[in-house]
């Protein structure tokens, strides 16, 4: 029983899997972090896991790798954000495998059977190795990151350094740069796709040349219907009036739920595919939207996202990315596989 819930679409999900895999003709690292963008990272797991085009996950920290391997997830689980000491038991017990990014990392990770991946900031300037090279037999790949996948010329200039470092380990098992944006450049010296957003169907450019359908919907339900007077104000603040008799409806969602309140006043949720404005600040728990011209009901659903609108979309509006949005969906939202 849930007021507001997310629903994720499995067969999409394998859709714009296989749509990846056989764009890049490679196989998939599927990221997963940060409870899968929101999205459920063991929903999620469990859909991905049977499918051959999956090679393995990636997560950003040790917990939620354990997290997935206590629910049984047995694919390789890759640790984006380095390793820490204290917690290289941790990855030995559940079979994790770390990625490596600076010295302190290496250190203790030493005299352990550890396999791992080492990665370089060919650009991104935030975690990786500069020009070290390491001899390793516990290496087994190699990676890097892009910065800004929409500027060709920086992306370029990244990929041929990355190509450069590449050239030091001639036996790694698992070489990935491209992200779900970086897909389109179609490396011919990596094994692996890393990608995350692609796959629940939201396009991370604006001409993206891959075929991916929406894959996730976020629907709350009516609490109230009424109609107000003209020159009413609506929520917090006043920061609409009411010009005219003014039937509303108040929806089960707030910013607590994650509709970003830079949203108030200028988005707008669905109903059997009519745009319906917001009106007014949104609040902690509730937003209040115009329901002229449409018959719902209390109790009916109303979308955030899904019937036309999607997550790149609200962000664009909201003046941020998707990614946000995604990771801010609350937790009181119900995840479910449909």
């Amino acid at each position: 029983m849930s007021r507001a819930e997310l629903l994720v679409h499995k067969d999409k999900i394998i859709k714009n899997v296989k749509s990846l895999a056989e764009f890049s003709g490679k196989k998939l690292i599927a990221v997963i972090k940060s409870n899968a963008y929101g999205m459920g990272a063991l929903n999620v797991a469990r859909i991905l896991e049977p499918l051959p085009q999956i090679d393995s996950f990636a997560v950003a920290c040790v917990e939620e790798g354990a997290t997935l391997r206590e629910s049984g997830i047995k694919k390789d689980i890759l640790i984006l954000g380095g390793v820490l000491r204290e917690e290289v038991d941790f990855l030995k017990d559940y079979r994790l495998t770390p990625v490596i990014s600076d010295i302190e990392h290496l250190k203790a990770i030493e005299g352990c059977r550890l396999k791992y991946h080492i990665k370089y900031d060919t650009g991104m300037g935030r975690l990786g190795f500069m020009e070290e090279t390491f001899e390793d037999p516990r290496i087994e790949g190699v990676m890097s990151h892009l910065s800004t996948p929409a500027d060709r010329d920086f992306s370029l200039r990244q990929i041929e350094r990355f190509r450069r470092i590449l050239l030091r380990y001639p036996k790694a098992k698992k070489v990935h740069m491209e992200s779900s944006a970086g897909v389109i450049y179609r490396l011919p010296f990596t094994t692996h796709i890393r990608v995350g957003l692609a796959i629940y169907g939201e396009k991370p450019l604006r001409d993206y040349p891959l075929k991916i359908e929406p894959a996730v919907s976020l629907r709350a339900k009516l609490l109230s219907v009424k109609e107000v007077p003209k020159g009413h104000p609506i929520s917090y603040g006043k920061t609409y009036i009411t010009p005219r008799r003014t039937k509303i409806g108040i929806v089960a969602f707030g910013y607590a739920d994650g509709l970003m309140k830079s949203l108030s006043n200028k988005g707008h949720l669905l109903y059997k595919g009519k745009r319906l404005r917001i009106l007014g600040s949104i609040t902690m728990d509730m937003t209040v939207v115009e329901l002229s011209d449409v018959e719902a009901k209390v109790g009916d659903y109303l979308h955030i996202v899904g019937e036309g609108q999607n997550f790149v979309d609200l962000a664009r509006l909201a003046g941020t990315i998707p990614y946000e949005l995604m990771c801010d969906v609350g937790e009181r939202v119900k995840r479910k596989v449909v």
